[in-house]
This record gives structure tokens, C-alpha cells and sequence, in this order.
């Protein structure tokens, strides 16, 4: 098990500022979130791309995950629109070829909101359906496509393990996984084991953070009601040999450095523990 954090709670701030912070209290990678100022797709060319890798060798970080800005979008893979659809294949194709660019294995997707005057299963086609030729493209490009589940409020699509399971499933390609994020189980009072039990061998990736039980809220990891220390000991002992990056956006990207730091004291003691 690896920790990382992820460049998204420095969204106000530069990406070398996210490296050199991550570096500086010992995570070992950090998830790149593909949005401006960081890593938005369209500037990924080749000055773009040789920053990061720049930035990757200055502080001998790993990019375990890309993560394009996916939600509330004028691009949906589940929309109805084909302007729309278009446009959304179009830009997480060129988000594939920036997670190529930049040597990260993995690029994080999410079924976001179809509109509530979309049925739920003609949104679940489209999206399966956007998936399996972003699937054929990403494995041309030697990518792998994890799907994220969301919470009800952000998203009704894929909010479970069993839903990951059966988009997974649907789409039939070999390189396409999904990941565990702590605050979707949370809000449908799920067992985090139904993610391991569901996902054999599609499990490489968590978000980590803490919450209120109530909504989708990032909170630091001290903060909150769940039992964050118990939850990683959880996933060790269900032999996850993945990343776990810790994602904490709740206070609005004030001082990501305070949260770092506290994450830090909170998962070092764990990771020698775990070892």
C-alpha cells in the first residue's frame, strides 16, 4: 500500500507547489487533477507534459492516477445531447493521451449527473456505451480507465459497489477497474468490504478522507465520524496493494498545507505499522 495526495486541494495554487509539499511530508506519489491551473487536457501538448515529467524527477514523485475535471462539466458521458457526447468523448480522449504524456497508469472517470428527466438505465447505456470506445482507445494508448462511484447527491448513476461491478461488467474491457472512495459506502451505509467482495482484482485505487455521515463532504482526516486509521487497517488487511490518496476539498482549498501536514501524522504511524 502506497499513500498519495492529490494536486485538486491545490487547485489554488501551482502544481509544483502540490509536488513540493506532497514531497516534503513524505507521500509518494500525488494524483493529478486535469484542471487549470494544474493539468487541463487541451494544454497537456508537449510543453505541458514535459513539465510534469520535469516535476516528477525534481521530486521523485509518482503519478499513480490522472484525474480529468469531470463533474458539472459541459462534457457528460452520460448526456443525451450528441453535441454533448461528442464533445465528452473528444476531451477524455484527449485526457487519455495527457495520461499517456505523463506516464500515469491510471485515469480516473465518474458517471456524472444525466438531469433528472433522464431515465436512470437509458443514462446507464449511454454511459457503458461512451465507455467501451474510451476503453479501446485507452488501451491502444496503454491506459487504464477506473471508475470512480459517486454519491446520490452528486450523481444516481454508479453510486455502489455493485454498480461499479455491473458498469464493469457491461463494458467488457479488461482495462477498465474502479476504485473506492471512503464517502459513497458511507452515505449508502455499505460495507467497504462489498468493494473487495465485488471487485476482485479491480480494486487499485482509494480516496481517503473523513465525513459527516450526511453528505458528500472531504473533511481532514481527524475531523469527522468515521474512523479513518481503523478504515486503512480494513484495507490492508483485505491485501489492497494499491494507492490510497487522501482527498480533502471541504474547506474550500484555504490551506491544503494544514491538511497535509495533519494527514501526514495521522498515516505515517499506519504505514509503519502496515509494513
Amino acid at each position: 500500500m502506497k499513500f498519495g495526495c492529490f494536486s485538486l486541494d491545490y487547485r489554488r495554487f501551482s502544481l509544483e507547489t502540490a509536488f513540493a509539499q506532497a514531497a516534503s511530508f513524505g507521500f509518494e506519489g500525488i494524483e493529478i487533477w486535469g484542471g487549470r491551473p494544474h493539468a487541463y487536457p487541451w494544454d497537456m501538448d508537449e510543453a505541458g507534459i514535459g513539465k510534469i515529467l520535469q516535476l516528477k524527477e525534481k521530486y521523485q514523485l509518482e503519478v499513480p492516477m490522472y484525474t480529468p475535471n469531470a463533474i458539472g462539466m459541459p462534457v457528460n458521458l452520460c448526456s443525451m445531447d450528441d453535441r454533448e457526447q461528442k464533445d465528452a468523448l473528444d476531451y477524455f480522449m484527449q485526457a487519455v493521451r495527457a495520461c499517456r504524456g505523463i506516464g500515469s497508469p491510471r485515469m480516473l472517470l465518474v458517471a456524472d449527473h444525466p438531469g433528472y428527466e433522464t431515465p436512470r438505465r437509458t443514462a446507464w447505456k449511454r454511459f457503458t456505451d461512451n465507455m467501451k470506445e474510451l476503453a479501446a482507445y485507452a488501451k491502444e494508448q496503454g491506459v487504464i480507465l477506473v471508475i470512480e462511484s459517486l454519491t446520490p447527491m452528486e450523481s444516481p448513476v454508479i453510486t455502489t459497489a455493485d454498480d461499479c461491478a455491473c458498469a464493469i461488467e457491461d463494458i467488457g474491457a479488461d482495462n477498465v477497474e474502479a476504485m473506492l472512495d471512503i464517502v459513497p459506502p458511507t452515505i449508502a451505509y455499505e460495507p467497504l468490504s462489498n468493494y473487495f467482495d465485488r471487485l476482485k482484482g479491480k480494486l487499485h485505487y482509494v480516496h481517503l478522507c473523513n465525513n459527516d455521515r450526511k453528505t458528500d463532504a472531504h473533511l481532514r482526516l481527524d475531523t469527522g465520524e468515521l474512523a479513518v486509521e481503523d478504515m486503512v487497517r480494513v484495507l490492508h488487511r483485505n491485501g489492497f496493494d494499491g494507492y490510497v490518496t487522501v482527498e480533502l476539498y471541504s474547506e474550500c482549498y484555504s490551506d491544503p498545507q494544514v491538511l497535509l501536514c495533519n494527514a501526514s501524522q495521522i498515516l505515517e504511524p499506519l504505514r509503519r505499522e502496515l509494513s
